[in-house]
């Protein structure tokens, strides 16, 4: 299930991203939220299915024309942008540059960017037992690489300071990615800016990695 954005967030930059406001094909059912009803397009066999039966009727060419004119005022009112052209190649060989430290100076290693990403998915596993010690289970736990103990291995960790753990996650998130995915792991959501406590905004930190700095 997709949904169709008819209203973007100030902080919202998806369409550099190419992933918004309408939901690329690959979907089975897409929503279209209109003044009074929901709009709703099948994408593909198992979303025909999944409406057979469902007390639907069939769309008039209004709505539909009101879906789109919603969907193209959408786009008109994102603001934000971000150079995707070369963001992989940007971050890997920007490993050392200096700005990784300047955010650093700013963010509080706090992971809220991490629990509101829609593609994070860093986790952990965490033992536990009963009071009685009579019975133990193993259980997968939601985690943030931004936490300390997340890259720690015998020994101590592999990335102990703030300036490591983030730049982990945005040459992750922006680089390596796409390497493993063939795609980028940001969707232009905006949700990790929205959530900063510090006011991170990396549509306006990216660019400062194409400076040359001592």
């Amino acid at each position: 299930m997709a949904v169709n954005c008819s209203y973007p967030a100030e902080t919202c930059f998806c369409t550099s991203l190419k992933t918004g406001p309408k939901a690329s094909p690959g979907f089975d059912i897409s929503l279209t939220e209109l003044d009074d009803v929901f709009l709703l397009e099948i994408g593909s066999e198992i979303g025909r299915l999944v409406l057979q039966g469902l007390p639907v009727e069939a769309s008039s060419a209004f709505l539909l024309q009101a879906a789109q004119k919603g969907l193209e005022h959408a786009e008109k009112e994102i603001k934000r942008e971000l150079d995707t052209s070369d963001l992989p190649e940007l971050m890997i060989k920007n490993l050392n540059h200096a700005h990784w430290q300047e955010i650093a100076e700013r963010c509080l290693s706090c992971g809220s960017c991490t629990q509101v990403c829609p593609t994070c998915f860093c986790w952990d596993t965490v033992d536990t037992s009963d009071l009685l010690g009579k019975e133990t289970k193993r259980e997968r736990v939601w985690d943030s690489c931004f936490k300390p103990g997340f890259s720690y291995y015998a020994g101590g960790s592999t990335r102990p300071t703030i300036n490591t753990r983030y730049r982990q996650w945005l040459t992750h998130k922006l680089g390596t990615w796409k390497e493993q995915n063939g795609t980028l792991g940001c969707v232009g959501c905006g949700r990790c800016i929205v959530w900063c406590p510090a006011g991170i905004d990396l549509t306006e930190e990216i660019p400062l990695f194409r400076e040359e700095k001592a």
